[in-house]
């Protein structure tokens, strides 16, 4: 017959079973804390305000800080869209450790190519956005060009620009990359972020979900998600 004793210690086993459970819960709750936080930080110095042009930096370095002269709550709606991008991308597990030049790479093309698509006047980079949403998304590519322009990326968005941009002959016309080169990226930083996509979607795959749905759950948490 079980004694008292066999009682506390089947519990005590089953406790410090549970332990290292919780533990990583915790650490991975407070490892989304810092990335919040590091993202909100690298983003508010980074984010490119309209009709500001930036200055040549060195490839896979932050870039200078800079005075956000849209309202806050202008600006927070696309901050919010860029964080929502990076956190899918660490979900994904993903991501490269904060501070690295490789990550400060990342977040100046997830930053820089939504600046272009919303404020560039070169008519390659407009026609190639418009031609990849309507080649994506067919009767909805009107819809969701205008939510981009008032809230910065979507799912829908990113998912038409980097199919758009894996075809070859979008980057034959020179007006494209002059045009992103405003911007201080290129064909190198799109390269970067199509492989984030697939290498994303490939692990949300196997975890039952999807990039749409994982990056939708994480725009609802940042700042300028809109309610229904």
């Amino acid at each position: 017959m079980p004694t008292r004793r066999d009682h506390w210690s089947d519990s005590q086993t089953s406790r410090n079973k549970a332990a290292p459970l919780e533990l990583r819960s915790h650490q991975t709750q407070d490892r989304g804390l810092r990335l919040h936080l590091a993202l909100a930080l690298l983003i508010s110095g980074l984010f490119l305000p309209t009709g500001v042009r930036s200055q040549p930096v060195e490839a896979g370095s932050a870039l200078p800080p800079q005075t956000i002269a849209q309202s806050g709550r202008t600006s927070s709606v696309y901050i919010g869209s860029v964080m929502a991008m990076l956190a899918t991308f660490e979900d994904a597990g993903i991501l490269p450790p904060e501070g690295t030049p490789q990550a400060n790479r990342i977040i100046k093309a997830v930053i820089q190519f939504q600046s272009a698509f919303l404020k560039s006047d070169q008519q390659a980079i407009r026609h190639f956005f418009t031609d990849a949403h309507r080649a994506k998304l067919g009767s909805r590519a009107e819809e969701v060009e205008t939510a981009f322009r008032l809230s910065g990326w979507s799912a829908d968005t990113f998912e038409a620009v980097i199919a758009a941009g894996q075809e070859n002959s979008a980057w034959n016309s020179n007006g494209l990359s002059e045009g992103f080169r405003e911007f201080n990226i290129g064909k190198q930083d799109f390269d970067i972020l199509a492989e984030l996509y697939l290498q994303s979607s490939s692990a949300f795959s196997t975890q039952g979900t999807t990039f749409q749905q994982v990056y939708a759950k994480r725009r609802r948490e940042m700042p300028g998600a809109t309610t229904e």
